[in-house]
């Protein structure tokens, strides 16, 4: 018996220390693993390796030799044979069970082989001959056949009209001509029911042309009452066509005046950007300003400065308000030398305040600029947290902020400049309906010393708040005809990604949002672009 599958030994094998196993459950153990535990788990068992495992011939013989019951033993097969001559056996053994050889038919009867010939007498799907047509068919489907599709078979005139039967194939035609068929009266088109034969229908548009006068009247008036309706209606279309074209005229006045704006809105955009470029200039210059401010000589002097100017104004502000406690300031000589005290100190303070607040401004930006430092990443990837999902989807149904754009992220220090945009709520075929994510390249610093166009393998995910098991992602190569991929010449590429990228209704689940936020991540491979550079420097 092996060891593993307690069975009857198949293809036996003989373990290191002396134990038997079936060839294909040793295959199935070790499969993968270097080594497994003896199964027999008995003292002086060893692991088990393959390369310690060998072919036991006289296990093998052994088990052919033995003698076995026909596994047909139920069906009334009562014959012992040997071990090896039983897939033989079984291939020719009469009691082995076979389909009924009309199974085509329909029939799925399971008979033993020996019985086959006394079934077929008896089976209702045996082939039967149709008496009419010829056809053989299922003898359990012979009424159909009859009823529904013997083209032969005589089926009398559903019109009575006396003839002899005729075959299916033939009815049709005659019910076509037959004279007792039912036709209709000439007048029906204006409202007259008669039906009958070719004589009766005579005889109604005879004897009923009051009738049919009647009706033609009838129908003649009511075309004209549509008449008048239709004309109503047409009155309404050139109402609503002159509606139309008024409308129109309007939309184009707009589009003009839209034009008109977009163009003055350009001209803003330039002098905007010719204000950003002096406002960096201006940065710049700040900069060194306050790199000089903060040796420690020149900010403690200016506190300093301060803290005297804040401790005289407040005892300035005391003396004032004891004065006018006491009586009002006419009659009293301290007075006006205390307003031109007052008077000389507010401005230091208020240029202290002006400059401290500028400070304050400056440093709120160099904060800002620290904080996209330290959340950038150099190994291409980006982890993207977006808060307060429903408020900016909301904010992108409504149209005021359509898009996000990410933080940037690079393949190295001195490698590609990307950031990833997203849609929430969709973006083209997603609109309204999924949430659109695209993967953008940005201008950087370091561009020139780069291969061109982009080629690495970019992935998109949508990371699982829940098991983390269920993260769903989209892969794709660049299409180096693509304007998304080449060296940028603006600020950033046009995107490139997954309009349809999640629905909103799996999107929006507790796998995928938890407390109100979601997380992005987008991986790019950096797999041979170190090797690209050492290539880049070599021809160079």
């Amino acid at each position: 018996m092996c060891k593993i599958c307690n069975d009857v030994l198949r293809d036996a094998v003989q373990t290191f220390c002396g134990h038997r196993i079936c060839l294909q459950c040793i295959d199935q153990a070790l499969q993968g693993r270097e080594s497994i535990p003896c199964p027999a788990k008995e003292e002086g068992c060893v692991d088990l390796k393959r390369e310690e495992i060998n072919r036991d011939s006289s296990a093998r013989r052994e088990v052919r030799a033995l003698d076995v019951f026909c596994p047909f033993e139920d069906g009334g097969c009562k014959k012992t044979l040997q071990w090896k001559d039983l897939q033989t056996h079984e291939e020719t053994c009469e009691f082995r069970p076979v389909p009924c050889p009309n199974y085509l038919h329909g029939c799925e009867v399971i008979i033993s082989y020996k019985d086959v010939d006394e079934h077929l007498k008896e089976c209702p799907y045996r082939p039967y001959r149709c008496q009419f047509c010829n056809q053989e068919v299922p003898l359990a489907l012979k009424q159909q056949h009859e009823t529904e599709t013997c083209p032969r078979i005589p089926i009398p005139c559903r019109y009575e009209c006396g003839i002899n039967p005729l075959p299916r194939e033939e009815l049709e035609a005659h019910l076509i001509t037959c004279p007792k068929r039912p036709q209709r009266c000439r007048y029906h088109s204006v409202g007259c029911t008669f039906e009958g034969t070719s004589e009766e229908v005579q005889q109604h548009e005879r004897d009923d042309t009051d009738r049919h006068l009647e009706l033609i009247t009838m129908y003649t008036a009511n075309m004209d009452l549509q008449s008048l309706e239709v004309r109503r209606e047409l009155q309404d279309m050139s109402l609503e066509r002159d509606n139309s074209r008024r409308l129109l005229d309007d939309v184009s006045r707009q589009m003009a005046e839209i034009k008109r704006s977009m163009d003055d809105m350009k001209i803003q955009v330039r002098d905007v950007k010719l204000k950003i470029v002096s406002q960096t200039e201006r940065i710049i210059h700040v900069e060194r300003k306050v790199e000089d401010l903060a040796k420690k000589d020149s900010v403690d002097r200016h506190a300093r400065d301060l803290q005297v100017i804040r401790e005289t104004q407040a005892s300035m502000s005391e003396r004032i308000r004891q004065l006018e406690g006491r009586a009002p300031s006419q009659g009293n000589p301290a007075v006006p030398a205390i307003e031109g005290n007052t008077g000389s100190v507010v401005p230091q303070v208020q240029q202290h305040e002006r400059q401290l607040g500028l400070q304050d401004i400056r440093l709120a930006e160099l904060d800002l600029r620290f904080q996209v430092l330290e959340t950038a990443s150099y190994d291409g990837t980006l982890i993207w947290k977006i808060k307060d999902y429903s408020r900016r989807k909301q904010d992108a149904i409504t149209g005021r902020t359509l898009s996000l754009y990410s933080q940037p992220f690079y393949t190295s220090r001195t490698g590609y400049k990307m950031c990833a945009r997203v849609y929430l709520n969709g973006d083209g075929m997603g609109r309204g309906t999924h949430l659109s994510l695209f993967f953008v390249i940005m201008r950087g610093e370091y561009d020139t010393l780069l291969s061109w166009p982009f080629k690495q393998k970019v992935t998109l995910m949508l990371l699982d708040q829940d098991t983390g098991t269920r993260h769903l992602s989209d892969t794709f190569r660049p299409d180096p005809s693509s304007s998304s991929f080449r060296k940028p010449t603006t600020e950033m590429n046009v995107a490139s990604g997954c309009p349809l990228f999640v629905s909103h209704a799996v999107l929006e689940t507790r796998t995928y949002v938890r407390e109100d936020t979601i997380f992005i991540k987008i991986i790019v491979d950096t797999e041979g672009l170190y090797e690209d550079s050492i290539l880049k420097e070599r021809r160079s």
